[in-house]
């Protein structure tokens, strides 16, 4: 593996060489068969019979617009070099995140759940083995059982909000969100406002999902950063089949230091839009808080 590894890297690093010499290749048999053909001076007698027109200026013009094209082209590359890094390096705290999630779920599975299922066991047990008479503890480890349960269910259903809203599938977008900013309002103790406007029915699942995770890490954010009291989330569809979403608040705003590209966050975020090929912006007023904007087609499910 690490053999293949080496061979691909190596062949990778190789490819711009090659690309190079090939360049440098064609331009030399470009420049031996113009030696041969002396096409320069046939093409700079044929752009003075035609100088009424011009057309001996050509030549300097063309130059001018491969060097523009050039000097594009580099900074372009320069873009999309920056970009690729960016998206490795998400990719990287994606990974992490996700070994983190998975990690957290198994120690809450070995501790909590497997705790309960030892409990069940031994009271089951128990009352496999219990004589007759001994009804007050057969009851008693029955009770247990009862217990573990309610915790178990507690505990899978707990899992399964962490993996999946459920009230996206069983409510719809709009009431998960008001009951997303509920929650959040009784964790934190931060003012929420929920203001749809004519949210489109039948939104695709991703699309639903893309916005329920946006509102979610957006508030998240504003718990821990913004230092505000008051937050507000508001999702409208415009007649050109757009959703438009905000996240405000009353907080500190994002630091001059900071970039949007800079928390995991923030980037998790534009990279979420740019999936649905959306745009985001955050409007920094400092000391007045941060406005989240979001606008993004609205795709209906089949």
């Amino acid at each position: 593996m690490e053999h293949h590894q080496f061979g691909a890297q190596a062949s990778a690093h190789a490819r711009p060489r090659r690309t190079v010499l090939l360049c440098c290749a064609l331009a030399l048999a470009f420049f031996l068969l113009a030696a041969r053909l002396d096409l320069a001076e046939r093409l700079t007698q044929s752009l003075w019979r035609q100088e009424h027109w011009q057309l001996d200026e050509l030549a300097l013009s063309l130059l001018l617009l491969v060097l523009a094209l050039a000097g594009f082209a580099m900074r372009r590359g320069r873009q999309v070099a920056l970009l690729l890094a960016q998206n490795r390096a998400l990719t990287q705290r994606l990974l992490r995140a996700q070994e983190e999630e998975r990690c957290a779920l198994a120690r809450e599975l070995h501790d909590e759940v497997g705790q309960d299922c030892t409990a069940i066991r031994a009271a089951a047990s128990y009352i496999l083995r219990a004589r007759e008479g001994d009804q007050a503890n057969v009851q008693a480890c029955a009770a247990s059982i009862a217990r573990s349960s309610e915790a178990l269910h507690a505990m899978v259903r707990t899992m399964l909000r962490r993996l999946r809203p459920p009230v996206l599938d069983s409510l719809g977008l709009a009431p998960a969100l008001q009951a997303l900013c509920d929650s959040w309002t009784q964790q934190h103790g931060i003012a929420c406002h929920f203001a749809p406007h004519a949210i489109p029915a039948g939104l695709d699942d991703s699309t639903a999902t893309a916005i329920y995770r946006l509102v979610q890490e957006g508030l998240t954010n504003v718990a821990r950063h913004a230092g505000a009291d008051r937050a507000t989330v508001e999702l409208r569809a415009d007649a050109h089949g757009l959703l438009h979403l905000a996240i405000e608040d009353n907080g500190r705003g994002l630091r001059q230091d900071k970039t949007p590209a800079d928390g995991f966050g923030m980037l998790g975020m534009r990279e979420r839009v740019a999936g649905l090929r959306g745009h985001i912006r955050w409007i920094n007023a400092l000391g007045n808080g941060l406005r989240i904007e979001v606008a993004l087609a609205a795709r209906c499910a089949a």
